[in-house]
């Protein structure tokens, strides 16, 4: 059964409406009428079950049958912050990143990124990255939409990161690194935070702040890897460690 996006508030309405291209989809590729069933959820954690009892080009409204909590999300919340890339590798590390599981995602300016968007364009990408993120929700079955933080830059993420329980920097080889025996042997997390490079990687500098700072160097492998497919591979493999993949 299919699966759409509804705000909390519409949902708490006396009368629940679906509008926008949803109600093409309903109608028009769905072809479901007045009586039909679909499910809902509201990206904060409770999906429904609801009977459709009108529709017309405009409005789908609907009737609430049933609520239920998220079984869906990670057993672990999972931060990555992201350094900036280029606009459409941004867009697939968010839809992965959501499908993967991942609690929060941070923008994080490092030394090394692409050109950021002007500051007054940062509100346009992040309504962007957050209809991207819903789609990829009504993909994959999860319930609560990933917090997509605002930019920020590398200390200021490194200031935030004692309230985690493991913090990684994920940097390329290095003799003697045995990432894949500290990650198997960390147990009892629940807040990891992962910072991810630019398509240069980190700097020396960067890396050694983030080890005065407690984070642990974890490299990916020996083959260099473009930062999106690094974001994509390091999501995953913290979820194979700590979460429920």
């Amino acid at each position: 059964m299919r699966r759409f996006f509804i705000d909390r508030e519409k949902i708490l309405s006396d009368r629940p409406t679906l509008t926008g291209p949803d109600v093409k989809h309903v109608r028009r590729v769905l072809r479901l009428k007045p009586g039909d069933e679909i499910f809902l959820f509201d990206g904060q954690g409770l999906e429904y079950r609801a009977r459709i009892s009108a529709s017309t080009p405009k409005a789908i409204t609907l009737s609430v049958l049933d609520r239920f909590s998220s079984i869906s999300e990670s057993t672990v919340k999972i931060t990555i912050a992201q350094s900036v890339l280029k606009a459409g590798k941004m867009d697939r590390i968010v839809r992965q990143a959501t499908e993967l599981g991942i609690h929060a995602l941070i923008p994080l300016m490092a030394e090394r990124n692409a050109p950021g968007p002007e500051p007054e364009r940062w509100a346009e990408k992040a309504r962007r990255w957050e209809a991207i993120a819903r789609e990829a929700l009504k993909q994959c079955g999860r319930f609560q939409i990933p917090r997509l933080g605002p930019p920020a830059s590398f200390k200021k993420v490194l200031g935030m990161s004692q309230d985690y329980h493991l913090r990684i920097i994920f940097h390329h080889a290095k003799p003697g690194l045995k990432s894949r025996l500290y990650l198997r042997d960390a147990t009892n997390l629940r807040k990891v935070l992962a910072l991810i490079g630019p398509e240069g990687g980190f700097t020396p500098e960067e890396v050694k702040l983030a080890l005065e700072c407690g984070f642990v160097r974890v490299s990916l492998g020996p083959r260099t890897l473009k930062a999106d497919t690094a974001a994509v591979a390091a999501c995953a493999i913290l979820q194979y460690c700590f979460g429920d993949v």
